[in-house]
C-alpha cells in the first residue's frame, strides 16, 4: 500500500485545520486537551496526546492503536540482510504501523535541528559531505557505536520526547509505537530521526571534545570521526571513550581506529588525503572492472542495476564539490 504523500506531509494527516480535528473529536476531548493539541501543532509536532486522538487523526479504531502498543510483535515482520561477513537483523513494520511511523518520522525530522557535525538521516546532507569535513587531515580517529538503534531504549526516547514538547502520557504512547522489545526497532522508519533526537546530549559532548582539542568532527549515524591537521592529541581517544561510560550506547572496540599519515586515512568509507574525497584503491579497481565489462556489454540484466549504482556512486565522488 502506497500512502499519498499529501497525507504524510500534513501535520494533521487527513484534516486540513486544527479546528477541523478538534470539531471531529467533539466531546471526546476536553478544553485542556484541545489546547494541548493546538500547542503541539504550533510547535510543528504531530498532536498525539492520546490513543483516541491518534486514532481519529489516522482514521482507525482506537482498538488498533491499543493492539499496536500492547502486542507490537504482531505488527512487525522479521528478516535478515547481509552486512559484510555477517548479517543485520531487520524488524520491518507492517502496513498499518508503518503508515503511522512514516507520518511521525516526516514531521519529527522537520522539527529536528541538526548540529553542523551530524550528517546521517538529515535531509540535504550526505556521507560525502561528512567525509569532506576531514579532507587535508594529518590524522583521524574513528569510533563506531555498536547496535545504535537497539541500544536506544523506550525510556530514553520517552524522556527525549518530553524534552521537545510532549507530556508524559503522549511521549510513552509514541515510544511504544516506535519501539520493539523496549528499544528502537532496526527497520522502523522512525528509528533514524528518533536516534538523532535522543543522541542530542551526546552530540553536544562530542562537540565539546572536538573544540577542546581543536579537532574537526563528523557523525554519520553510528560512525563518529575526529581529525586534525596538527599532531594527534594523545588524550583525545581516551576522552572520546570516556564519554560513553555509563551510557546506553557502547563503542565497538574492533571498529575503533586511529590513523596518522603516511598511513591511509579512511573516513566514512572514503579517503581524505589531500583536498578532495576519493574512493579507496580496492573500490577504484572494482569500478574499472565494471566499466570494462559494461563497455563490452558483459553485464547481465540481473546485475545491471547493482553495477549501475556503483558506477553512479563513483561519479558522485569524482564530481563532488564540498559546500562552502
Amino acid at each position: 500500500m502506497r500512502l499519498p504523500q499529501l497525507l504524510i506531509e500534513s501535520l494533521l494527516f487527513q484534516y486540513e485545520t486544527v479546528d477541523d480535528l478538534v470539531l471531529s473529536l467533539g466531546q471526546d476531548v476536553s478544553v485542556a486537551e484541545a489546547a494541548d493539541i493546538r500547542r503541539l501543532v504550533a510547535l510543528g509536532l504531530p498532536p498525539i496526546i492520546s490513543r483516541d486522538v491518534l486514532a481519529t487523526i489516522i482514521g482507525v479504531n482506537p482498538g488498533l492503536i491499543w493492539s499496536m502498543e500492547r502486542r507490537p510483535h504482531r505488527y512487525y515482520r522479521y528478516f535478515t540482510i547481509k552486512k559484510g561477513v555477517g548479517e543485520r537483523h531487520i524488524f520491518a513494520p507492517r502496513v498499518a504501523l508503518k503508515i503511522i511511523q512514516k507520518w511521525l518520522s516526516h514531521h519529527l525530522a522537520n522539527a529536528y535541528q541538526a548540529p553542523p557535525h551530524v550528517f546521517g538521516f538529515v535531509a540535504g546532507r550526505s556521507h560525502l559531505q561528512a567525509a569532506s569535513v576531514h579532507c587535508g587531515a594529518r590524522w583521524v580517529h574513528s569510533v563506531d557505536i555498536r547496535d545504535f538503534f537497539p541500544s536506544t531504549t523506550a525510556n530514553i526516547l520517552s524522556a527525549t520526547l518530553q524534552a521537545i514538547g510532549y507530556n508524559d502520557l503522549s511521549s510513552e504512547l509514541i515510544a511504544r509505537l516506535c519501539c520493539l522489545n523496549g528499544r528502537l526497532a532496526q527497520g522502523a522508519p522512525t528509528s533514524p530521526t528518533l536516534s538523532n533526537f535522543v543522541f542530542r546530549e551526546m552530540d553536544s559532548r562530542l562537540t565539546q571534545v572536538a573544540e577542546r582539542f581543536g579537532a574537526r568532527l563528523s557523525r554519520y549515524a553510528d560512525d563518529i570521526v575526529f581529525s586534525g591537521t596538527e599532531n594527534l592529541p594523545e588524550e583525545l581517544p581516551a576522552c572520546v571513550a570516556e564519554l560513553f561510560v555509563g551510557q546506553p550506547w557502547q563503542l565497538a572496540p574492533e571498529k575503533t581506529e586511529t590513523a596518522v599519515l603516511p598511513h591511509r586515512l579512511k573516513v566514512h568509507g572514503l579517503l581524505v588525503h589531500g583536498d578532495k574525497i576519493r574512493l579507496t584503491k580496492g573500490y577504484r579497481n572494482r569500478i574499472r572492472a565494471y566499466e570494462h565489462l559494461q563497455a563490452r556489454g558483459r553485464i547481465s540484466e540481473a546485475d545491471a542495476r547493482r553495477v549501475g549504482g556503483h558506477l553512479m556512486f563513483a561519479r558522485q565522488v569524482k564530481d563532488f564539490i564540498a559546500p562552502e
